[in-house]
């Protein structure tokens, strides 16, 4: 089954330690990832502070990984896949959910539907966790993290 994994587990992906989790869906069923966690990471990576949730793992990894991970950003691996907004607003805006979920959860929900996927991510987020549970999606946080 595919995943659909959050920008902490992008992160941990793009610098070369992908968590078990998703390391047999890479060659198996397909990684996506969403456009708004994709530009998440992509900012803490270049403006972060270094003390974020996404800015710290990264500022912890020596020059040569960091520059590997910012290489990464700019061309995302063909092995992590984006569903274009074309496709996914559509579904966003039509989500038959109890709770109103923000755009961070919609296009994340709005993925897994479209690719028949599991949520994947590193950080419980009870909007998501509920929108899932609504649309009878597989919901799964990852405690394997590496600092």
């Amino acid at each position: 089954m595919p995943v659909v994994i959050d920008d902490r587990l992008l992160f941990d992906f793009l610098a070369e330690r992908p968590p078990l989790a998703i390391v047999g869906e890479l060659t198996e069923n397909g990684v996506f990832t969403t456009s708004y966690w994709y530009y998440r990471l992509g900012r803490a990576v270049v403006g972060g502070s270094g003390a974020g949730a996404l800015s710290g793992p990264m500022e912890r990894l020596d020059a040569e990984a960091r520059q590997r991970v910012r290489s990464r950003l700019d061309a995302l691996p063909l092995e992590i896949r984006l569903l274009p907004p074309r496709v996914t607003v559509p579904v966003m805006f039509t989500l038959s959910v109890r709770r109103q979920p923000d755009l961070l959860a919609a296009e994340a929900l709005a993925v897994a539907l479209l690719v028949r996927g599991r949520l994947v991510v590193a950080t419980e987020a009870p909007l998501l966790r509920s929108g899932a549970d609504d649309l009878g999606l597989e919901y799964e946080v990852v405690r394997e993290l590496r600092p």
